[in-house]
C-alpha cells in the first residue's frame, strides 16, 4: 500500500513539475524571443538560462530553437546549447543532430589552441554511448591542457566518462 500511494505522490511531483515547466516555457516565450543574443544566451538569468535552472531542459530546448527562428540567429553557440538542453532532457538523437552542426570544419589541431571539436564529439560519444570514442577525444583535448578552455572542456568530459552509465544529467551533476 505505501509503495501505492509513493508513486501516485510521484506521479503527482512530475505532473506538477512539467506543469510548471510548461507554464514557465509561456512565460518566457513572451519576451525572451526579443532579447538580444548576448541576453538570451549569454546572461545566466535571463533566456533559456532560467528554464534551465529549473531543471525544465526540454522548454529550454523549445525555446532556443524559437529564439533562433524567430531572430534567424546564426551563433553557434545557441546551436551548442541547444544540443545541451536536448542531451540533459534525454533526447540524445536530436543532441547529436543539433551537435554535429556545431563542428569547426576548419579546425586544425595543429594550428589551433582550442580542441573544440574533440569536445563535440566526447559528448557526442557520451549521447551515442561510445566509450571508446569518449576516451580518444580527451586523450586528444589531454594534448592541449595549457590552454584554459580545454582544461574546463577535459574536465567535462572526464566527468561524463567517470558517469558514464548515468544518463547525461546525471553524470553531470555527480561529484
Amino acid at each position: 500500500m505505501k509503495t501505492g500511494l509513493l508513486s501516485i505522490g510521484f506521479l503527482f511531483i512530475s505532473n506538477v513539475a512539467f506543469a510548471d515547466c510548461k507554464a514557465a516555457l509561456e512565460e518566457r516565450l513572451k519576451d525572451d524571443l526579443n532579447l538580444t543574443y548576448q541576453q538570451f544566451d549569454q546572461t545566466d538569468d535571463a533566456g533559456f538560462r532560467l528554464l534551465e535552472k529549473s531543471g525544465c531542459h526540454t522548454e529550454a530546448a523549445i525555446l532556443i530553437k524559437r529564439f533562433i527562428t524567430h531572430n534567424n540567429s546564426k551563433e553557434s553557440s545557441l546551436t551548442w546549447h541547444l544540443a545541451q538542453m536536448e542531451g540533459l532532457a534525454g533526447n540524445y538523437q536530436h543532441a547529436i543532430f543539433h551537435a554535429n552542426k556545431v563542428l569547426d570544419p576548419n579546425e586544425d589541431s595543429s594550428n589551433s589552441k582550442m580542441y573544440w571539436n574533440d569536445f563535440v564529439l566526447g559528448n557526442i560519444a557520451f549521447w551515442s554511448k561510445d566509450e571508446a570514442k569518449l576516451r580518444k577525444h580527451i586523450a586528444n583535448i589531454e594534448n592541449g591542457q595549457s590552454f584554459k578552455p580545454n582544461q574546463i572542456n577535459l574536465n567535462f568530459l572526464n566527468q561524463l566518462l567517470k558517469n558514464f552509465d548515468l544518463s547525461y544529467k546525471q553524470a553531470l551533476s555527480e561529484d
